[in-house]
């Protein structure tokens, strides 16, 4: 049987899913490692679990309280009263289960990417310096990394607090 050749187009098409196959590979890293205690403040763990990849810009307005395991946090059982009562100590137990999946994109359609945080009140958790270090730091090298020099599509990051939309986004 005769061998067929790889032609130009082959290895257009490999270089391409090459391409988009390290783009998504560096965007889902990106994600899972905002989404951890070492990256981000945890309190309760729902500002770590809300990390978002998205072609849009990501607009912080979940509150705590309307999702499960979050919104019982700072609630415990009364038994004098037998019903759940608000509480203000610090919860023994958080819990980072990211909410959202990591969609594929593909860096000719989407060349842009917003990485953002969903939890309403991500502008003042964003001013922990854990996040600006990953993002200065682990996220700028996995960069590098990746692409050296020639990035394909633009990847923005939220860092501070600095505006009124809770945030401002640092291209990398």
């Amino acid at each position: 049987m005769a061998r067929k050749k790889k032609g130009l187009g082959q290895i257009v098409t490999d270089l391409e899913r090459k391409i988009n196959d390290d783009y998504n590979t560096f965007i889902r890293r990106t994600a899972e490692g905002l989404a951890t205690e070492e990256n981000s403040p945890v309190d309760t763990g729902f500002f770590a679990s809300s990390w978002k990849a998205s072609t849009q810009k990501i607009r912080a307005q979940d509150k705590r309280e309307d999702f499960a395991p979050w919104s019982s946090i700072y609630k415990t059982r009364d038994p004098s009263r037998n019903q759940w009562v608000h509480t203000d100590k610090k919860p023994a137990q958080s819990r980072i289960k990211p909410r959202f999946e990591v969609p594929e994109f593909n860096y000719k359609r989407q060349p842009t990417v917003y990485i953002g945080n969903t939890a309403e009140y991500a502008g003042y958790a964003l001013e922990s310096p854990k996040v600006a270090n990953f993002i200065k730091g682990e996220m700028r090298a996995l960069v590098q990394s990746v692409w050296g020099d020639k990035r394909p599509g633009r990847i923005f990051a939220r860092t501070g607090s600095n505006s009124s939309v809770f945030g401002s986004y640092t291209k990398l």
